[in-house]
């Protein structure tokens, strides 16, 4: 004979049944459909070019300097202010990334060779090596030495960067063909210019 607790056993037990099902079915869903990746911060880097890591930067002869003093412009028609070195050596950055999301970075700088004199009569070039995280880029043959310089960008993948320190090295190789020096072109001089960094944009 049924009685009371069987029929509300019987009752239970079939909305458990039904709750699992579901269950099933909506997992089975969330399975198949596409994941959605994790949102994150894009790449959006300004670089001084008067930042650069005393310590980890090297020239010879000589170098690293900055200059920026007002008569830059008045007295030998340089647009910009500059970190420069010669005729061989590097610039190292050091730069703090969080959690980001790209898949491409394009890095930008103002650049010319630095050979002894912006007005130099031999035209030399100078081939300019970017480095990330000790991953060398393609070489850059900049132009000479002009006190107004030239813009030069890199591409590459942004798995060579990862979240917290990262250095970025701008390099004139033992080795390179040109070697006559690097300016990084920075704070405007010349009137109607505009200040130039180096940049870091993800893609």
């Amino acid at each position: 004979m049924e009685g009371p607790w069987t029929r509300a056993g019987a009752l239970a037990g079939l909305a458990s049944l039904v709750v699992g099902a579901v269950a099933l079915v909506v997992g089975l869903l969330a399975w198949r459909l596409p994941q959605q990746p994790a949102s994150g911060t894009k790449i959006n880097l300004t670089i001084s070019p008067s930042a650069y890591d005393v310590d980890a930067s090297r020239w010879r002869a000589y170098g690293p300097f900055y200059e920026a003093g007002g008569d830059l412009h008045a007295r030998h028609g340089v647009s910009h202010a500059h970190a420069y070195g010669n005729p061989v050596g590097r610039f190292v950055y050091k730069v703090e990334l969080g959690e980001f999301e790209a898949e491409q970075v394009e890095l930008k700088a103002r650049l010319s060779a630095d050979a002894e004199g912006y007005s130099d009569p031999e035209g030399r070039y100078s081939d300019v090596t970017v480095v990330v995280n000790g991953a060398p880029l393609p070489v850059r043959r900049v132009v000479p030495d002009d006190g107004h310089g030239a813009h030069y960008t890199w591409q590459f993948d942004a798995g060579m960067l990862r979240p917290g320190e990262n250095t970025i090295e701008f390099a004139v190789a033992e080795d390179a063909r040109f070697p006559h020096g690097l300016a990084i072109y920075g704070s405007a001089v010349a009137p109607g210019q505009a200040d130039e960094h180096i940049t870091l944009r993800g893609k």
